[in-house]
């Protein structure tokens, strides 16, 4: 069993160097990132088998994900990954990796990877004979959007040139003109006046009325673990080798960020906040922070993720990134799981990426209901918890039953199912969207109504048809 250690400040050099050999250019991949937020998602890392693993805990989505360093012939240590996991009794993933790295480990599982008739994984140094199912088909691949990382030219976000930057120099030449402003490099005298910044950053993000809309939290844990990272960076800012600004207005903070090196040429922007009272003062924090990373060479910056947020991810795209770092995901599945994928992919005929992002990012083992015929998934129906004006909502997604089993009432069966286990939580309403129209008179059997209800599927996975102007649902209030 893999011994798992605490992440130290004196194990900068060690998880620093394994970073960098990696060479993902990855906000994940920097030992500031690992080290502030490691209480907030339990970090802990290991050396075995020359290889660094890192392992969080996202105790949120249910499962433990490792970050591995991609040096050598890691997969020779993903047994023992899988075993750590499996003693916690939660899914084993991997994240973060670049996409030769998944490439990488598929070809692995292809050779050694497999489940027997009972769903046991079976690893061993050649193709397991008895497994009834085998190699990378045993695992969701993929890439999330919201999780790539935005990389943009430091030349650009200083020049500010071209009708596409238009509305940041409106923004920035608005501030000069407003504000007496000056702009230094982030010092420890600057940071109390910083964590003030945080703490009312943090209030008026979460005040109802805010108008701030395109700088919500950028990080997924709760206000008070950020606020603790922050601390615990600025606590340790030289050790960690951390280089920031702050920009203020009539001598008082109104702005401060702070970053760390990825590449020699490559920076990471890890904290951006401001105080929004100040018009432009986004852009203009922004602008003067790129300069600083120009004058010290270098010509890329990272500033990390968007979290699937709508608002964030319009601010983000509105800078115009030249590249999206991506951040793939292989996580292990179930024979269920796999047989779900599978009929899921004969009746709609989505790509397997898509059907993976699914079962990786939302899919629930107690949300989705299935019907067997001849050993096999021949049915399923899958619950998202969703908010709508009803209260706690449940979406019935991915109906579906295999052509062969059809006319034997299954999706009947799971739809009753699913309304009963809904009202037994306490739900308010259950929704869901035909795939078309002539679908409709058959769900109204089971109570739902044609509402056209509009559900936003702006943020996170697309539960939607693929049209906004399409999803509208029907609906069946569950007393």
């Amino acid at each position: 069993m893999i011994r798992f250690k605490e992440i130290l400040l004196t194990d900068k050099p060690a998880i620093a160097r394994r970073l960098a050999a990696a060479g993902i250019p990855s906000c994940d991949y920097t030992f500031v990132n690992i080290y502030s937020w490691r209480h907030a998602y339990g970090t802990v890392w290991a050396e075995t088998g020359g290889v660094m693993a890192v392992r969080f805990e996202l105790g949120a989505e249910g499962y433990r994900g490792y970050m591995l360093s991609e040096q050598g012939d890691y997969c020779r240590i993903v047994p023992e990954l899988m075993a750590d996991a499996r003693a916690e009794g939660i899914r084993f993933r991997m994240v973060g990796m670049s996409r030769s790295g998944a490439e990488a480990f598929c070809r692995w599982a292809d050779g050694h990877y497999g489940l027997d008739a009972e769903g046991r994984a079976a690893v061993c140094d050649t193709d397991p004979a008895d497994c009834a199912r085998r190699g990378s088909e045993c695992f969701a691949v993929c890439d999330n959007r919201d999780y790539r990382d935005y990389i943009y030219s430091v030349e650009d976000l200083c020049n500010l040139t071209g009708r596409k930057y238009q509305p940041k120099r409106n923004h920035v030449n608005r501030f000069e003109s407003m504000y007496e402003y000056t702009f230094d490099e982030l010092r420890p005298s600057d940071f109390a006046e910083c964590m003030r910044l945080e703490r009312e950053w943090q209030r008026r993000k979460e005040s109802a009325e805010a108008n701030d809309t395109e700088h919500r939290a950028e990080h997924e844990a709760e206000m008070s673990e950020e606020q603790r990272a922050i601390a615990e960076a600025l606590a340790a800012y030289d050790e960690l080798g951390l280089y920031g600004g702050v920009l203020r207005v009539d001598g008082r903070v109104a702005a401060f960020t702070y970053g760390s090196e990825l590449t020699p040429e490559m920076f990471c922007t890890h904290i951006e906040k401001a105080d929004a009272s100040y018009e432009g003062v986004f852009p203009m924090i922004n602008r003067c922070f790129a300069r600083a990373l120009a004058a010290r060479g270098y010509k890329y910056v990272n500033r990390e993720e968007d979290m699937g947020l709508a608002g964030l991810r319009r601010s983000k795209m509105s800078y115009h990134p030249v590249a999206m770092q991506e951040k793939m995901t292989v996580a292990a599945l179930t024979l269920r799981e796999i047989e779900c994928r599978d009929l899921w992919q004969r009746v709609f005929g989505d790509t397997r990426e898509f059907v993976d992002l699914f079962l990786s990012d939302v899919y629930k083992p107690e949300n989705t209901l299935v019907r067997y015929a001849d050993g096999r998934v021949a049915a399923m129906l899958h619950i998202v918890d969703i908010k709508t004006s009803y209260g706690p909502t449940g979406y019935l997604y991915a109906i579906a039953t295999d052509p062969a089993s059809r006319s034997r009432g299954l999706a009947s069966e799971l739809i009753t199912e699913a309304v009963a286990l809904l009202r037994e939580r306490g739900y308010k309403a259950a929704m869901l969207i035909p795939s078309e129209p002539s679908l409709k008179d058959f769900y109204a059997r089971f109570g739902f109504e044609d509402r056209e209800y509009r559900i936003d599927f702006s943020e996170g996975f697309d539960l939607g048809t693929g049209d906004p102007e399409h999803d509208r649902a029907m609906v069946l209030e569950i007393k």
